[in-house]
């Protein structure tokens, strides 16, 4: 049964509320066919992606992050930096991500 886009958004700052790694356990306890599809992946808006698809729920779950510079530079010049959960985005899983034939499942045990 597919999520409304209003029941989408309360789901995604329902996890925006939670700690990073609350946040993870939680998208994955989900589903339990739930599969990671990104970590930690850099895009062009400074923005780092890790994403879960849940093929049961009919969901992509994306949970962003962002890098800040903590402390002051070394004496090399370097600065550390942490990664800092702002957001998460919920979206309805494409039909390219469905599992609905043989040769698609990761789950299908090969004999």
């Amino acid at each position: 049964m597919p999520m409304s886009v209003d029941e989408m958004n309360k789901l995604a700052q329902r996890i925006a509320k939670m700690r990073y790694n609350r946040a993870k356990g939680f998208v994955r306890g989900m589903d339990r066919k739930s599969d990671i599809e990104l970590y930690r992946v850099a895009v062009g808006t400074g923005e780092w992606l890790t994403r879960y698809a849940l093929p049961t729920k009919g969901l992509l779950v994306t949970l962003v992050e962002r890098k800040e510079a903590v402390g002051p530079l070394n004496d090399q010049g370097h600065q550390q930096t942490k990664f800092k959960y702002i957001e998460a985005r919920v979206e309805e899983l494409p039909d390219s991500h469905r599992n609905d034939n043989e040769g698609n499942d990761p789950h299908r045990k090969r004999v």
